[in-house]
């Protein structure tokens, strides 16, 4: 049996402007945005209020800042939510649309009904986490110093707007940590064994435009990514769109302690673990749905190769646009890996059982040591 479901409406626009005129912003409707978006695209085109990130302090969301922002709208008439901005931002204005929350902590731990009273529109800024088309929000929960991924039912966008205009100036870091996101996210999901047809539609789509255009800014440089802008939006929705009906796997579970301890942003860290992944699986299993994917990398690169080959020439790939970088420059020790580990062992276990293939402990320590 196959469950799979497409959530929400999504809208490509070209300009802010489109998106004033469709949706008729008013009053009672929240931005919680980032105060450069409002100055460069918003001031002066929206009737509204404005939350901005940048009065509750700036990177990954903590649970301490979205406490302080529950307060401060907490029993305001409040009509929508409109989040404009990377994952952070989505990912925090879905948790704004709970009825009666007063903490993070009564939504994670479900100690009130996780029901919404507010509308939702989410708008991205960069072109990798999905999470305009997820109901999923991941939190660095200081008590537990990990990340936490919550997904809630109740939390899908009414819709999600793709603008290419608020893109026109995203700088090459946010864009290849946010674009190898994207990547990631539809390759575990694709060799994924809670994955299904539906979902490798999604994948393999995201997989062929961001690797072929990744080509292309390898031979060009990356100030060619502005002429495909629109591509990587839209992979990058293809990726959430799977997401959004499975988790991802090992590449994520690590990344997501690593990110948290080190204060890396997501993308960032999510690359650092890629080919180790990877390149474990088809050490242990180069069969079935991973040997798809590497054909799909073959055929995208114009490559002959067998499967190690596949990966070896991703890898290559991706670190022609992201230069290569040992977990030890960020300050990991050798003596910590088997810690770093029984962590991910303990928090990650929604995305350690999606893995390919099965990992041990030792594999996963044998990873980190490649990638230390």
């Amino acid at each position: 049996m196959y469950r799979f479901q497409l959530r929400p409406v999504i809208y490509e626009l070209k300009t802010v402007d489109e998106f004033v005129a469709q949706f008729n912003i008013s009053a009672d409707d929240y931005v919680f945005t980032e105060k450069f978006l409002y100055e460069k695209y918003l001031k002066g085109k929206l009737d509204c209020q404005f939350l901005f990130q940048d009065d509750y302090g700036l990177g990954e969301p903590s649970d301490i800042i979205i406490d302080k922002i529950i307060h401060d709208i907490y029993g305001k008439e409040i009509k929508r939510i409109i989040g404009i901005g990377g994952g952070t931002i989505l990912d925090i204005s879905k948790l704004l649309c709970i009825k009666d929350a007063s903490s993070t902590e009564e939504i994670f731990e479900d100690q009130i009904p996780l029901v919404r009273d507010k509308e939702l529109i989410l708008i991205p800024t960069t072109c990798g986490t999905g999470c305009e088309v997820t109901c999923v929000s991941v939190v660095d929960i200081t008590k537990r110093k990990t990340k936490i991924g919550k997904r809630i039912e109740e939390n899908f966008a009414d819709a999600a707007v793709l603008i290419e205009e608020l893109l026109d100036s995203i700088p090459e870091k946010v864009f290849t940590y946010s674009s190898v996101d994207a990547l990631i996210h539809a390759m575990e999901i694709f060799v994924a064994p809670t994955g299904n047809p539906y979902n490798d539609v999604f994948c393999k789509s995201a997989i062929e435009i961001i690797l072929s255009r990744y080509k292309v800014l390898v031979e060009d440089g990356l100030d060619k990514r502005f002429d495909f802008i629109g591509e990587f939006l839209r992979a990058s929705t293809f990726a959430g769109i799977a997401l959004s009906n499975t988790v991802c796997g090992a590449v994520h579970a690590f990344a997501m302690h690593f990110g948290s301890v080190h204060h890396v942003p997501h993308g960032e860290s999510n690359a650092r673990f890629l080919s180790g992944v990877f390149n474990k699986y088809a050490e242990k299993s180069p069969t079935g749905k991973l040997l798809e994917l590497a054909e799909i990398i073959n055929k995208t690169l114009d490559i002959d190769t067998d499967i190690r080959g596949s990966f070896h020439a991703l890898e290559d790939l991706v670190s022609k646009l992201i230069p290569k970088k040992k977990l030890r420059e960020y300050g990991v020790k050798e003596e910590d890996i088997e810690s770093y580990v029984d962590k991910v062992i303990e928090s990650q276990q929604r995305l350690l059982i999606n893995n390919f293939v099965p990992l041990t402990k030792e594999d996963l320590i044998d990873i980190y040591r490649v990638v230390y």
